[in-house]
């Protein structure tokens, strides 16, 4: 699954959460290698040193004697650092050799989060694991600075995020789909993870039918009435009640279909569930009641812009999840989603040119559920043609359109 794992370690309790499933991981395919990563900041002891040496005592103000007190200091803090990172990756070191499984050590100098980038770069690494957070921790922290930077940078590896001990035994692994390639990507990891730990794997798709409601109260309290009468407003939060929120639920429960399919073709069954509500909360909170051993999210998401370093929900979610989280990064290699056979869309009903012309009328980014809401109404009452009737009965029923239009 993963030819190269990196695991980036301090030796705070939390980055150590990482050790154990990077061996699993490691160690359930002989081609994949185990890289162990610490990065220390020598250069910045000796700055501040230099910093430091017009305030010393006037006793240490003679050339020779400064020139001593940098020389000893660069020699323990260069030989010191090295001690210390050899020291924090002994625990994956000695596992490992126990384990019988090949581990390469690196001992960076430099800025941590530059460091550890490029050697995730030059290594080619396909996994990055790390704790949420290092020694700086602060209760008031929900995710530390060098595992937030990595998260928005690390584009080309999978990052996996430690906040707990690793343990699937009766524990969910739990993966977001909302219909993109690298939401079905999170599914595929995920039953791939699921496969070696012998854990089960959950889909949850997470739709928002409260956001218009909002939106619509506060157009309320803005519009005066005789504007609200001019925007029709009752009507179009009819249609945004009835079409485009009932339009989601489907859309997203079709998406889950699909997951389905793709797990059942690698040979696993997975429970699918559909939420309401603000994505990032929503799996967080069902993650956090289902006790599971790990979230599994794609990096972007549906809505994805070229200019988005990392998708908003997928930040918040490491942020405040609970639960060790993957977040996994996009490929350049296409995956092959099943589609859901639907007996509608075997039988798709006709529509004469002026139905079509009068669909066009509908805003564009509803469109699509309307001619859904329209063919099913149509079978619903035994209509075999779509006609403009049909289209401005349904139409009015749900706001869209006024007679006579």
């Amino acid at each position: 699954m993963y030819e190269r794992i990196m695991v980036a370690l301090d030796g705070s309790p939390c980055s150590n959460l990482a050790i154990k499933p990077a061996l699993a991981l490691a160690g359930s395919d002989e081609r994949t290698s185990l890289v162990g990563c610490h990065v220390y900041a020598a250069r910045m002891h000796r700055v501040r040193f230099e910093e430091m040496e017009l305030r010393l005592p006037e006793q240490y103000q003679e050339e020779e004697r400064l020139d001593y007190l940098r020389q000893t200091h660069d020699c323990l803090i260069t030989d010191g650092m090295q001690l210390i990172s050899d020291a924090y990756l002994a625990p994956l070191a000695r596992q490992a050799e126990e384990l019988g499984i090949s581990l390469s050590g690196l001992a960076l100098e430099g800025r941590n989060y530059v460091e550890l980038l490029k050697a995730v770069r030059e290594q080619k690494t396909n996994l990055l694991m790390m704790g949420a957070w290092g020694h700086g921790h602060v209760p008031e922290g929900d995710l530390g600075s060098l595992t937030e930077r990595m998260l928005l940078y690390t584009r080309e590896s999978d990052l996996m995020i430690m906040r707990r001990s690793w343990n699937c035994k009766n524990r969910p692994i739990v993966v977001g789909v909302d219909g993109s390639a690298e939401s079905f990507r999170a599914l595929q990891r995920g039953v791939d993870i699921a496969r070696i730990f012998d854990a089960r794997v959950e889909a949850v798709a997470v739709y928002d039918p409260f956001f218009h409601s909002g939106v619509f109260r506060t157009i309320a309290d803005a519009l005066p009435e005789e504007d609200k009468e001019r925007f029709d407003f009752v009507a179009q939060e009819k249609l945004h009640d009835e079409i485009i929120d009932r339009g989601l639920e489907k859309l997203y429960q079709e998406e889950l279909e699909r997951g389905l399919l793709l797990a059942r073709s690698m040979g696993m069954e997975v429970h699918t569930e559909i939420l309401a509500g603000k994505v990032y909360p929503q799996i967080h909170h069902y993650a956090a009641f289902k006790e599971a051993a790990l979230v599994v999210v794609g990096r972007r998401g549906l809505h994805q812009e070229a200019e988005s370093l990392v998708d908003s929900n997928t930040l918040n979610l490491a942020r405040l999840s609970s639960t060790n989280l993957l977040v996994v990064a996009p490929s350049k290699e296409p995956l092959d989603v099943p589609s859901v056979s639907r007996q509608e869309e075997e039988t798709a009903l006709p529509w004469t040119p002026e139905a079509e012309a009068r669909l066009k009328r509908i805003p564009p980014f509803i469109r699509k559920m309307a001619r859904r809401a329209i063919e099913s109404h149509a079978r619903e009452n035994g209509i075999s043609q779509i006609t403009p009737e049909t289209v401005q009965e349904v139409s009015h029923r749900m706001g869209m359109g006024k007679s006579g239009g």
